[in-house]
């Protein structure tokens, strides 16, 4: 038996224990902040711009936006997005080839944790994030993202998602 992996995936709560290898599906959670004044800039030029290079991750269904108004001493400028994009599994190799492909299309400094055993119960997981310092002037203007494929345990949790995706407002 495989030694449990210490990476920080975010498991739903309840999710039960199994020893069998993940078959399911997977999902890739996309969290993006990007450097803009206004909501109406970051909708009209930041997000289009962002697609532009990885494409849609939510399927046309809409950013997320999260106002991050209980953080205290946060630069107003920074506007935070999150897209979830559902992948049909099983896991196979050309899940990660695009996922990579994706994450390059946007920049070339990652930084990469990975557990790529698909017969793990928890299935293959990949957290990629960047920070530019200082933060580029072109659009978009991307100041740190966070990127996980992890297994979707939707099915597992009786039709749950157990992913958090911010405050949830609704931007396209």
């Amino acid at each position: 038996m495989a030694a449990v992996s210490r990476l920080p995936q975010l498991l739903p709560p309840g999710l039960p224990a199994s020893e069998e290898p993940f078959a399911g599906g997977y999902e890739i959670v996309w969290s993006v902040y990007i450097r803009c004044k206004r909501l109406q800039k970051l909708r009209e030029v930041h997000i289009p711009a962002l697609e532009a290079l990885i494409g849609q991750p939510h399927g046309g269904n809409g950013w997320l936006y999260d106002n991050e108004r209980y953080i205290k001493n946060r630069d107003r400028r920074l506007k935070r997005i999150i897209a979830l994009k559902r992948v049909p599994g099983p896991y196979t190799d050309q899940i990660l080839v695009d996922f990579m492909k994706t994450l390059y299309s946007l920049s070339s400094y990652w930084t990469i944790q990975a557990r790529l055993d698909p017969s793990h119960p928890r299935g293959v997981y990949v957290c990629a994030s960047f920070r530019s310092e200082p933060p580029p002037s072109e659009t978009p203007a991307v100041v740190d993202a966070q990127v996980e494929l992890e297994a979707n345990f939707t099915d597992a949790m009786g039709g749950e998602s157990g992913r958090y995706l911010g405050s949830g407002q609704r931007i396209s």
